[in-house]
Formats: structure tokens, sequence, C-alpha cells
């Protein structure tokens, strides 16, 4: 899991993880809760995610990456523009 926090996120991935971020799952989410994200909002099964080893933490358990820091440095830039 230490990996995990040092992988740089794609766009699509990132909003994958802001979107279950913003409907409360914020370290783990869960195949159901994926498949409810599915239903809810229409979004496509993060497969980068679910067959990524280094993200599961059990079955059908798997650890949602921080994007903190990817936060951090958007927000930087921004406000130096």
């Amino acid at each position: 899991m230490e990996n995990t926090s040092k992988v740089t996120l794609k766009p699509a991935q990132e909003a994958f993880v802001r979107t279950a971020n913003a409907q409360g799952f914020t370290s783990e989410i869960t195949r159901k809760d994926i498949i409810s994200l599915q239903t809810k909002l229409g979004i496509t099964k993060p497969a980068w995610l679910m067959k990524n080893q280094s993200y599961r933490l059990g079955r059908g358990s798997y650890a949602l990456p921080s994007i903190g820091q990817v936060a951090e440095i958007t927000t930087t830039e921004s406000d130096s523009e």
C-alpha cells in the first residue's frame, strides 16, 4: 500500500477518485460501492483500480489512492497564474 501514495493519477483516474470522495468514500471502496456509483452516476468501472493488486485490501475491497498531494499542486499552480 505504501506505493499508492506516490502514484501519479491520469485525469480520468483522478476524476473517479474525486467523484468517490464526493460520495463519501475517502480511503476504501468496495465492489458493491463501485457498482452503486455506476448505477447512480453513470461512471465507467475503474479497471485500473480493480486490477491493480497494490490497491486490493481483500475480496472486493480496494484502497482509494490519495489525491491530496495532487490537489495541493493544482491549487499552487492555479494561484500562480
